[in-house]
């Protein structure tokens, strides 16, 4: 994640990281949004069933100068251009598109990161 804010920024592209790791708990209060609980809906992702609950993904954002977040910029895409050339996953290129969601590819499934994690073991 540093290596890829510092290259988008190098790139002179104003971005944040706004989200990275969520608890389970955290996961399914936002899962909750927008169903049981007031405000739009965020995740498609139940707690455990994130790549945020094991600390490998990350959402950020692009800024104007008054600190607005500008989430149909172009320079979104070339933020995502740029984890992709450090071999991240980014989610602008899937079925359901999140263009403000980077990850690293582990060739685990979810299902298998969550039985490590169950055992205490790490996930990466």
């Amino acid at each position: 994640a540093r290596e890829w804010l510092r290259r988008c920024l190098e790139a002179d592209i104003p971005v944040k990281i706004i989200c990275g790791t969520r608890t389970f708990e955290e996961q399914d209060a936002l899962y909750e949004q927008g169903r049981t609980k007031p405000g739009p809906i965020v995740t498609k992702a139940r707690g455990g069933f994130s790549f945020h609950n094991f600390g490998i993904a990350w959402d950020f954002a692009v800024f104007d100068k008054k600190g607005v977040p500008q989430w149909e910029s172009p320079l979104v895409n070339k933020a995502g251009e740029i984890a992709e050339s450090l071999g991240l996953e980014w989610g602008g290129r899937w079925q359901f598109v999140d263009k403000g969601h980077i990850q690293l590819k582990t060739g685990l499934t979810l299902a298998e990161m969550r039985e490590r994690f169950a055992r205490g073991e790490e996930v990466v």
